[in-house]
């Protein structure tokens, strides 16, 4: 019998209050508070309906999940994978040609590899056997 009892699916979040989350929580009360003041603030012509959309938008990132992430954090996700630089190799660079590209990147990967002389293994199996 264990001392201590070990809690269990430590990988889901609390409810705290009904069925949501404490970031469902408040995230809808950040939602609602925002939706009422554009109500109030905007003509209500166009209010009611952008009101609408914000709220909509704001359930939608609360509760749907895509791939099993919430839907907040694949959209963040995906805006840095869009506006994150890409490293693209293609045949050449302008200017050169694919020949010259190569050899200057295999230059390059020779120096970084020739800063290392010896392996500490070589260097402990000399010291072993000439017992110095």
């Amino acid at each position: 019998m264990p001392l201590v009892t070990l809690p269990q699916f430590t990988e889901t979040e609390t409810k705290i209050a009904g069925p949501l989350t404490f970031k469902q929580f408040l995230s809808l009360l950040i939602v609602g508070g925002v939706s009422f003041l554009v109500y109030t603030i905007f003509p209500r012509s166009i209010s009611f309906f952008l009101a609408l959309i914000i709220f909509v938008l704001g359930i939608a990132f609360s509760f749907l999940k895509v791939e099993g992430i919430p839907l907040y954090l694949f959209f963040l996700l995906m805006l840095k994978t869009i506006f994150s630089p890409r490293v693209l190799f293609w045949g050449k660079k302008r200017g050169t040609s694919p020949f010259l590209a190569e050899r200057e990147f295999k230059k390059i990967e020779k120096e970084k590899i020739g800063v290392k002389r010896e392996s500490a293994l070589k260097s402990l199996i000399t010291k072993v056997e000439t017992k110095k």
